[in-house]
């Protein structure tokens, strides 16, 4: 009767502990090397990869979900245990969530279409003359502005903005050097077709936002996990695997 009364104790802690638990709404956009959409709709990518170990190791089973950017911001800003990957933590953004990371750096240049025997660029040249595409609500816009920059374009996603360019709609990119590689090589695009002008806009560190009033125990057990990744040879892996370039 006792070992039946103990059984009984266990699996009730049990199923309370597992209903207790929070169902987390996990979010991301289309921005390989990041994540990206597959042709099958599954979802890939360094981030992915890197989330997704995260979760297993936390035991939550929760869909990942890809969304428009803006949304997925909204989302996680006014709804209870939303979670946003990848995401630039910035002054303007930094009471918008709670912050686990960084899980991955990366640095915003000025890309151009290749201009063969022309010269480099200079800053106040772009600023004077050049017409820069960016990102809407990506960290770059309001740093450009800061910087001087008064001829900006506005697109939805990255991938817009290096078909504009490279159909002469714009002159300059603001692009992370990671995330080149992998737009070339999803719209198939040659490499050689962009290069860099060598100016940097600024260096971003990416970080997982939770929403704001995620408990601090929840986000102090997610930061826990990244730790223990980003110590493991699986971090090196998920970070280096070059699929996400095909």
């Amino acid at each position: 009767m006792l070992y039946r009364a103990l059984l009984y104790v266990h699996i009730f802690l049990f199923s309370f502990s597992v209903h207790s638990s929070p169902i987390y709404h996990i979010q991301t956009e289309d921005f390989a090397p990041y994540a990206y959409e597959l042709p099958n709709g599954e979802i890939d990518g360094m981030a992915l990869d890197i989330v997704q170990w995260m979760m297993n190791d936390l035991g939550i089973d929760s869909e990942i979900m890809m969304l428009p950017w803006a949304r997925a911001v909204h989302n996680t800003r006014t709804k209870n245990w939303n979670v946003l990957f990848s995401v630039a933590r910035t002054p303007e953004r930094e009471d918008w969530f709670q912050w686990v990371g960084p899980f991955y750096s990366d640095e915003i240049l000025l890309f151009r279409k290749k201009a063969i025997g022309k010269p480099a660029p200079s800053p106040a040249t772009i600023k004077q003359s050049g017409l820069v595409l960016v990102t809407r609500d990506y960290p770059e816009e309001k740093i450009l502005t800061q910087q001087g920059y008064k001829n900006l374009a506005y697109t939805t996603n990255p991938s817009i903005s290096l078909k504009m360019l490279l159909g002469n709609r714009a002159d300059y990119l603001a692009l992370g050097k990671a995330a080149l590689p992998c737009l070339l090589a999803k719209d198939k695009i040659k490499s050689d077709m962009v290069e860099s002008t060598g100016i940097s806009i600024h260096s971003t560190e990416l970080y997982i936002a939770m929403s704001k009033n995620t408990p601090t125990s929840e986000v102090l057990r997610w930061q826990n996990s990244l730790d223990k990744l980003k110590a493991s040879p699986s971090y090196e892996k998920f970070i280096n695997e070059t699929r996400h370039c095909q």
